[in-house]
Protein backbone atom coordinates (compact mmCIF):
# COMPACT_ATOMS: atom_id res chain seq x y z
CA UNK A 1 0.00 0.00 0.00
CA UNK A 2 1.23 3.48 -1.20
CA UNK A 3 2.29 6.09 1.96
CA UNK A 4 -0.93 8.10 1.06
CA UNK A 5 -3.54 4.78 1.69
CA UNK A 6 -2.48 5.39 5.05
CA UNK A 7 -2.16 8.67 5.74
CA UNK A 8 -5.45 8.52 4.73
CA UNK A 9 -6.62 5.60 6.64
CA UNK A 10 -5.11 7.95 10.28
CA UNK A 11 -6.90 10.56 8.88
CA UNK A 12 -10.60 8.35 8.84
CA UNK A 13 -10.22 7.36 12.11
CA UNK A 14 -9.20 10.50 13.60
CA UNK A 15 -11.94 12.01 11.69
CA UNK A 16 -14.30 9.67 13.91
CA UNK A 17 -16.81 9.10 10.94
CA UNK A 18 -16.27 7.42 7.04
CA UNK A 19 -17.50 9.40 4.36
CA UNK A 20 -19.55 7.37 1.59
CA UNK A 21 -21.56 7.24 -1.03
CA UNK A 22 -25.48 6.10 -1.24
CA UNK A 23 -28.21 6.78 -3.46
CA UNK A 24 -25.68 9.44 -5.43
CA UNK A 25 -25.65 11.29 -2.41
CA UNK A 26 -22.68 11.80 0.37
CA UNK A 27 -23.53 9.53 3.44
CA UNK A 28 -21.56 9.84 7.05
CA UNK A 29 -21.16 6.33 8.87
CA UNK A 30 -20.35 7.19 12.64
CA UNK A 31 -17.45 4.91 13.99
CA UNK A 32 -18.61 3.62 17.26
CA UNK A 33 -17.50 4.85 20.49
CA UNK A 34 -17.57 3.08 23.94
CA UNK A 35 -20.71 5.64 24.85
CA UNK A 36 -22.47 4.18 21.57
CA UNK A 37 -22.15 0.75 22.34
CA UNK A 38 -23.57 1.05 26.07
CA UNK A 39 -27.00 2.10 23.79
CA UNK A 40 -27.34 -0.66 21.18
CA UNK A 41 -26.63 -3.18 24.44
CA UNK A 42 -29.85 -1.19 25.54
CA UNK A 43 -31.35 -2.04 22.17
CA UNK A 44 -30.47 -5.66 22.12
CA UNK A 45 -32.09 -5.99 25.95
CA UNK A 46 -35.28 -4.63 24.31
CA UNK A 47 -35.76 -6.87 21.62
CA UNK A 48 -34.48 -9.97 23.48
CA UNK A 49 -37.60 -9.16 25.95
CA UNK A 50 -40.17 -8.67 22.89
CA UNK A 51 -38.90 -12.00 21.55
CA UNK A 52 -39.55 -13.70 24.70
CA UNK A 53 -43.15 -11.65 24.94
CA UNK A 54 -44.08 -13.19 21.78
CA UNK A 55 -43.35 -16.78 22.71
CA UNK A 56 -40.09 -17.44 21.14
CA UNK A 57 -37.74 -19.86 23.47
CA UNK A 58 -34.53 -18.37 25.04
CA UNK A 59 -31.10 -20.27 23.60
CA UNK A 60 -30.87 -21.46 27.31
CA UNK A 61 -34.29 -23.18 26.59
CA UNK A 62 -33.83 -23.82 23.25
CA UNK A 63 -30.55 -25.97 24.35
CA UNK A 64 -32.58 -28.30 26.36
CA UNK A 65 -35.15 -29.01 24.34
CA UNK A 66 -32.64 -30.16 21.45
CA UNK A 67 -30.49 -32.21 24.15
CA UNK A 68 -33.92 -33.82 25.11
CA UNK A 69 -34.99 -34.35 22.02
CA UNK A 70 -31.72 -36.06 20.76
CA UNK A 71 -31.75 -33.57 18.13
CA UNK A 72 -27.83 -32.15 19.13
CA UNK A 73 -25.98 -34.05 22.00
CA UNK A 74 -24.11 -33.13 25.01
CA UNK A 75 -20.82 -34.66 23.03
CA UNK A 76 -20.97 -31.80 21.07
CA UNK A 77 -21.42 -29.25 23.71
CA UNK A 78 -18.76 -30.79 24.71
CA UNK A 79 -16.04 -30.80 21.57
CA UNK A 80 -17.08 -26.99 21.34
CA UNK A 81 -15.68 -26.40 24.87
CA UNK A 82 -12.74 -28.82 24.25
CA UNK A 83 -11.97 -26.90 20.90
CA UNK A 84 -12.45 -23.79 22.55
CA UNK A 85 -9.82 -24.46 25.25
CA UNK A 86 -7.39 -26.57 23.16
CA UNK A 87 -7.20 -23.05 20.99
CA UNK A 88 -7.13 -20.64 23.64
CA UNK A 89 -4.28 -23.01 25.49
CA UNK A 90 -2.49 -22.97 21.81
CA UNK A 91 -2.49 -19.28 21.18
CA UNK A 92 -0.81 -18.74 25.01
CA UNK A 93 2.01 -21.04 23.88
CA UNK A 94 2.57 -19.46 20.57
CA UNK A 95 3.71 -16.38 22.69
CA UNK A 96 6.12 -18.14 24.65
CA UNK A 97 7.77 -20.03 21.66
CA UNK A 98 11.21 -18.77 20.65
CA UNK A 99 11.56 -19.91 17.00
CA UNK A 100 8.90 -17.77 14.42
CA UNK A 101 8.89 -21.09 12.31
CA UNK A 102 7.86 -23.14 15.40
CA UNK A 103 5.20 -20.18 16.21
CA UNK A 104 4.06 -20.82 11.93
CA UNK A 105 3.76 -24.19 12.14
CA UNK A 106 1.39 -24.31 16.06
CA UNK A 107 -0.58 -20.91 14.22
CA UNK A 108 -1.33 -23.49 11.28
CA UNK A 109 -3.22 -26.04 14.21
CA UNK A 110 -4.47 -23.16 16.13
CA UNK A 111 -6.37 -22.05 12.23
CA UNK A 112 -7.72 -25.60 11.93
CA UNK A 113 -8.93 -26.25 15.29
CA UNK A 114 -11.03 -22.79 14.92
CA UNK A 115 -11.98 -23.93 11.62
CA UNK A 116 -13.46 -27.04 12.84
CA UNK A 117 -14.95 -24.77 15.81
CA UNK A 118 -17.04 -22.50 13.62
CA UNK A 119 -18.21 -25.72 12.08
CA UNK A 120 -19.65 -27.08 14.84
CA UNK A 121 -21.30 -23.94 15.75
CA UNK A 122 -23.09 -23.13 12.77
CA UNK A 123 -24.41 -26.76 12.74
CA UNK A 124 -26.03 -26.25 16.17
CA UNK A 125 -27.31 -22.66 14.63
CA UNK A 126 -29.05 -24.65 12.49
CA UNK A 127 -30.56 -27.21 14.95
CA UNK A 128 -31.24 -24.22 17.38
CA UNK A 129 -33.37 -22.44 15.40
CA UNK A 130 -34.34 -19.12 15.61
CA UNK A 131 -34.22 -18.05 19.07
CA UNK A 132 -34.80 -14.91 21.15
CA UNK A 133 -31.02 -13.87 21.64
CA UNK A 134 -31.02 -14.38 17.68
CA UNK A 135 -33.73 -12.44 17.30
CA UNK A 136 -32.31 -9.55 19.32
CA UNK A 137 -29.11 -10.03 17.56
CA UNK A 138 -30.57 -9.41 14.40
CA UNK A 139 -33.21 -6.69 14.77
CA UNK A 140 -30.36 -4.13 17.22
CA UNK A 141 -28.43 -5.20 13.93
CA UNK A 142 -30.06 -3.06 12.26
CA UNK A 143 -30.86 -0.20 14.42
CA UNK A 144 -26.93 -0.51 14.82
CA UNK A 145 -26.64 0.34 11.06
CA UNK A 146 -29.38 3.10 10.94
CA UNK A 147 -28.58 4.73 14.28
CA UNK A 148 -24.64 5.07 12.56
CA UNK A 149 -25.64 6.66 9.26
CA UNK A 150 -25.42 10.34 9.20
CA UNK A 151 -26.65 13.38 6.77
CA UNK A 152 -23.33 15.71 8.05
CA UNK A 153 -20.06 15.50 8.55
CA UNK A 154 -20.55 17.38 11.89
CA UNK A 155 -22.97 13.47 12.91
CA UNK A 156 -25.75 15.71 14.21
CA UNK A 157 -28.71 14.35 11.85
CA UNK A 158 -29.43 10.55 11.20
CA UNK A 159 -29.94 9.79 7.44
CA UNK A 160 -33.42 7.83 8.39
CA UNK A 161 -35.68 8.20 10.75
CA UNK A 162 -37.03 4.79 12.60
CA UNK A 163 -39.89 4.49 10.39
CA UNK A 164 -37.76 5.59 7.07
CA UNK A 165 -35.28 2.84 7.89
CA UNK A 166 -37.98 0.24 8.12
CA UNK A 167 -39.01 1.51 4.79
CA UNK A 168 -36.09 0.27 3.19
CA UNK A 169 -35.65 -2.23 0.79
CA UNK A 170 -33.59 -5.38 1.40
CA UNK A 171 -31.04 -4.62 -1.14
CA UNK A 172 -30.69 -0.81 0.51
CA UNK A 173 -30.10 -2.43 3.54
CA UNK A 174 -27.51 -5.20 2.13
CA UNK A 175 -25.83 -2.29 0.42
CA UNK A 176 -26.04 0.10 3.64
CA UNK A 177 -24.21 -3.62 5.15
CA UNK A 178 -21.60 -4.00 2.52
CA UNK A 179 -20.43 -0.22 3.41
CA UNK A 180 -19.80 -1.41 6.96
CA UNK A 181 -17.78 -4.25 6.36
CA UNK A 182 -15.91 -2.57 4.15
CA UNK A 183 -15.08 0.02 6.59
CA UNK A 184 -13.86 -2.51 9.26
CA UNK A 185 -12.01 -4.28 6.94
CA UNK A 186 -9.87 -1.17 5.98
CA UNK A 187 -9.94 0.20 9.54
CA UNK A 188 -8.46 -3.85 10.73
CA UNK A 189 -6.16 -3.77 13.39
CA UNK A 190 -3.43 -5.00 10.94
CA UNK A 191 -3.92 -2.26 9.09
CA UNK A 192 -4.09 0.34 11.42
CA UNK A 193 -0.87 -1.70 12.81
CA UNK A 194 0.78 -1.36 9.69
CA UNK A 195 -0.40 2.83 9.34
CA UNK A 196 1.31 3.70 12.57
CA UNK A 197 4.41 2.48 11.44
CA UNK A 198 5.21 4.33 8.73
CA UNK A 199 7.29 7.05 8.66
CA UNK A 200 4.38 10.06 8.73
CA UNK A 201 3.42 8.62 12.20
CA UNK A 202 6.34 8.05 13.74
CA UNK A 203 7.07 11.55 15.51
CA UNK A 204 3.42 10.79 17.09
CA UNK A 205 4.25 7.56 18.80
CA UNK A 206 5.54 8.82 21.68
CA UNK A 207 2.23 10.92 22.39
CA UNK A 208 0.19 7.80 22.65
CA UNK A 209 0.81 6.69 25.83
CA UNK A 210 -1.69 9.53 26.67
CA UNK A 211 -4.94 8.43 24.82
CA UNK A 212 -7.13 11.23 26.38
CA UNK A 213 -4.59 13.90 25.81
CA UNK A 214 -3.70 13.01 22.39
CA UNK A 215 -7.25 13.14 21.13
CA UNK A 216 -7.78 16.19 23.51
CA UNK A 217 -11.22 14.56 24.73
CA UNK A 218 -12.33 11.93 27.46
CA UNK A 219 -11.96 8.31 26.56
CA UNK A 220 -15.43 7.74 26.65
CA UNK A 221 -16.21 9.76 23.97
CA UNK A 222 -13.19 8.23 21.26
CA UNK A 223 -14.49 5.47 18.79
CA UNK A 224 -13.11 1.93 18.66
CA UNK A 225 -10.83 2.86 16.04
CA UNK A 226 -8.95 6.08 17.68
CA UNK A 227 -8.16 4.11 20.78
CA UNK A 228 -6.88 1.41 18.70
CA UNK A 229 -4.25 3.45 17.16
CA UNK A 230 -3.09 5.13 20.20
CA UNK A 231 -2.63 1.43 21.67
CA UNK A 232 -1.01 0.18 18.78
CA UNK A 233 1.07 3.30 18.77
CA UNK A 234 2.20 3.01 22.84
CA UNK A 235 2.81 -0.76 21.54
CA UNK A 236 5.54 -0.44 18.80
CA UNK A 237 6.76 2.74 20.14
CA UNK A 238 7.68 1.04 24.14
CA UNK A 239 9.09 -2.28 21.32
CA UNK A 240 11.25 0.75 19.95
CA UNK A 241 12.03 1.82 23.33
CA UNK A 242 13.20 -1.58 24.45
CA UNK A 243 14.57 -3.75 22.22
CA UNK A 244 18.00 -3.68 20.56
CA UNK A 245 18.96 -4.56 16.95
CA UNK A 246 15.74 -4.44 15.21
CA UNK A 247 16.57 -5.71 11.50
CA UNK A 248 15.95 -2.69 9.32
CA UNK A 249 13.40 -4.47 7.28
CA UNK A 250 11.49 -5.49 10.41
CA UNK A 251 10.44 -1.76 11.32
CA UNK A 252 7.32 -1.85 8.95
CA UNK A 253 6.20 -4.72 9.31
CA UNK A 254 3.83 -5.17 12.49
CA UNK A 255 3.90 -9.30 12.62
CA UNK A 256 7.48 -9.43 12.09
CA UNK A 257 8.02 -6.61 14.55
CA UNK A 258 6.25 -8.43 16.85
CA UNK A 259 7.83 -11.79 16.36
CA UNK A 260 11.39 -10.09 16.89
CA UNK A 261 10.81 -8.64 20.05
CA UNK A 262 8.89 -11.81 21.78
CA UNK A 263 11.82 -13.56 20.78
CA UNK A 264 14.22 -11.34 22.36
CA UNK A 265 12.15 -11.48 25.21
CA UNK A 266 12.49 -14.84 25.49
CA UNK A 267 15.51 -15.12 25.05
CA UNK A 268 16.55 -12.07 27.67
CA UNK A 269 14.70 -14.55 30.31
CA UNK A 270 16.95 -17.29 29.80
CA UNK A 271 15.80 -19.04 26.83
CA UNK A 272 19.73 -20.32 25.33
CA UNK A 273 19.98 -20.47 21.29
CA UNK A 274 24.01 -19.65 21.83
CA UNK A 275 25.74 -21.67 23.98
CA UNK A 276 28.61 -19.06 24.61
CA UNK A 277 27.98 -15.53 24.28
CA UNK A 278 31.85 -14.52 22.90
CA UNK A 279 31.57 -17.09 20.43
CA UNK A 280 32.18 -16.99 16.51
CA UNK A 281 28.95 -18.20 15.59
CA UNK A 282 25.82 -19.08 17.02
CA UNK A 283 24.18 -22.67 16.74
CA UNK A 284 20.25 -22.80 17.01
CA UNK A 285 18.65 -26.30 16.33
CA UNK A 286 15.99 -26.31 13.98
CA UNK A 287 16.25 -22.98 13.64
CA UNK A 288 15.22 -21.36 10.02
CA UNK A 289 17.12 -18.38 8.52
CA UNK A 290 14.43 -16.60 9.07
CA UNK A 291 14.55 -17.70 12.64
CA UNK A 292 18.20 -17.24 13.00
CA UNK A 293 17.43 -13.25 11.85
CA UNK A 294 14.79 -12.50 14.10
CA UNK A 295 16.25 -14.26 16.91
CA UNK A 296 19.28 -11.23 16.73
CA UNK A 297 20.14 -11.01 13.21
CA UNK A 298 23.70 -12.47 13.42
CA UNK A 299 25.31 -12.43 10.55
CA UNK A 300 27.83 -14.86 11.89
CA UNK A 301 25.12 -17.87 12.28
CA UNK A 302 25.79 -20.92 11.21
CA UNK A 303 24.02 -23.20 8.53
CA UNK A 304 24.77 -26.59 10.19
CA UNK A 305 23.54 -28.11 6.57
CA UNK A 306 26.22 -26.21 5.33
CA UNK A 307 29.33 -26.85 7.78
CA UNK A 308 27.62 -30.71 6.83
CA UNK A 309 28.01 -30.86 3.81
CA UNK A 310 31.85 -29.64 4.19
CA UNK A 311 32.56 -32.51 6.57
CA UNK A 312 31.11 -35.10 4.37
CA UNK A 313 27.59 -34.43 4.98
CA UNK A 314 27.16 -35.03 8.85
CA UNK A 315 29.70 -33.17 12.08
CA UNK A 316 30.28 -35.10 15.02
CA UNK A 317 29.93 -33.82 18.71
CA UNK A 318 33.80 -32.29 18.36
CA UNK A 319 32.69 -30.24 15.71
CA UNK A 320 29.19 -29.60 17.32
CA UNK A 321 31.02 -27.89 19.74
CA UNK A 322 33.58 -25.95 18.06
CA UNK A 323 30.92 -24.48 15.73
CA UNK A 324 29.45 -23.56 19.17
CA UNK A 325 32.58 -21.79 20.20
CA UNK A 326 33.77 -24.28 22.67
CA UNK A 327 37.58 -24.67 22.90
CA UNK A 328 37.75 -28.93 22.01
Amino acid sequence: MKEEFYISLIGEAFDGYTEAVFSDSPVYIKHVSITDQRYLHKHYEKYRQVALDKGLEAEEERSAYVLKEGIWEEKDDMEIQSLEFEAGNLKRTIKSLFLPSQKEAMQEDVDEKLKKLEELKLKKREVMGQTAENYATSRSGDEILRYLLFKDKELTQHLYSDDEFGELEVWEIVKLSLLQAEIQERLSDNRIQEAVLRPFFSMYLSLCEDAAGFYQKPITGLTVYQLRVVLFGRMFYNIFQYTDDIPDDFRQDPQKLLNFSEAQRNKDSGHKGKIRDDADASVVFGATKEDVKSLDGDPNAVSLSKEAKKHGGKLDMKQMMRLAGHDV
